[in-house]
C-alpha cells in the first residue's frame, strides 16, 4: 500500500513543446516549478524543430513531453525513436466534436489572422486569473493557463470560448473525466484537443 501510494504522489517533470509563428529554437523557453515539479515550456518555429528539443529536455530531465496539436505525428514517431524509455511522448489530438473547429482554426491560422489560442495545465496551488501568461509571436497570441484541478479547467475553458477562443489545449495530464468537463464546457464554441494518453495511463506508463 506504501509503495503505491508514494508512486501516486511521485511528481513528474513534464514538458511542453508547440509551435509559435517565426520562434526561434533555444531562444523561448519557461520553467515552471511548483508542487507539480518542473514544467518546462518550448517554443519552436517549425515541426522538424520539435526532435531537437525534445531530446535536449530529456537530457534536463523531462519524463513525459507534451506536443501541441499543430506538430505532425511523424515527429512524435521521431522523438520516440530517439529517446527510447528515457521520456514518456503525448500529442495534442481533437475529437470528433472538435474537427470542424480545429480545421477552421488551422485555416485562419494559414491566413495569418487567427483567433486567440489558449493552454491550459494542471498545476497544484495555481491561481488561473493571476498565474496566467501570454507570448505572442506575431498574429499568434498564445494565453497559458494553469489551472490546480479538473473542475477549475472546465471553469477556465467556458470563459474562454464564452470570450471568443477559437482553440484551447489540454495538458498537464488531465484524466478522460477532466478533458470530457472542459469539452462541454466549450460547448462547441471552441475547438479542444487532449493529450494521446491521460493522468490514468500516464501513471501506468512512468512506473512500469
Amino acid at each position: 500500500m506504501q509503495n503505491k501510494e508514494r508512486e501516486s504522489t511521485r511528481i513528474i517533470n513534464k514538458a511542453i513543446i508547440y509551435e509559435g509563428y517565426g520562434a526561434e529554437l533555444g531562444k523561448t523557453k519557461f520553467v515552471r516549478e511548483n508542487a507539480s515539479g518542473r514544467l518546462t515550456i518550448v517554443a519552436i518555429g517549425n515541426p522538424s524543430e520539435a526532435l531537437p528539443a525534445a531530446i535536449e529536455l530529456v537530457e534536463e530531465g523531462a519524463e513525459l513531453i507534451e506536443l501541441c496539436g499543430y506538430i505532425p505525428i511523424i515527429w512524435k514517431l521521431r522523438i520516440l525513436q530517439a529517446v527510447g524509455d528515457k521520456a514518456k511522448v503525448s500529442s495534442v489530438t481533437f475529437g470528433i466534436e472538435s474537427l470542424l473547429l480545429a480545421a477552421a482554426f488551422s485555416k485562419s491560422y494559414q491566413e495569418e489572422k487567427p483567433p486567440r489560442e489558449a493552454y491550459i495545465f494542471l498545476e497544484k496551488g495555481s491561481n488561473p486569473d493571476t498565474d496566467r501568461f501570454e507570448k505572442a509571436f506575431g498574429f499568434q497570441h498564445t494565453t497559458f493557463i494553469p489551472v490546480p484541478d479538473e473542475a477549475a479547467g472546465g471553469k477556465v475553458a467556458a470563459e474562454l470560448a464564452e470570450s471568443g477562443f477559437g482553440l484551447i489545449e489540454l495538458y498537464g495530464g488531465f484524466t478522460t473525466a477532466g478533458a470530457a468537463r472542459v469539452i462541454e464546457a466549450a460547448a462547441g464554441r471552441a475547438a479542444v484537443g487532449v493529450g494521446s494518453f491521460t493522468l490514468e495511463e500516464t501513471s501506468i506508463l512512468i512506473h512500469n
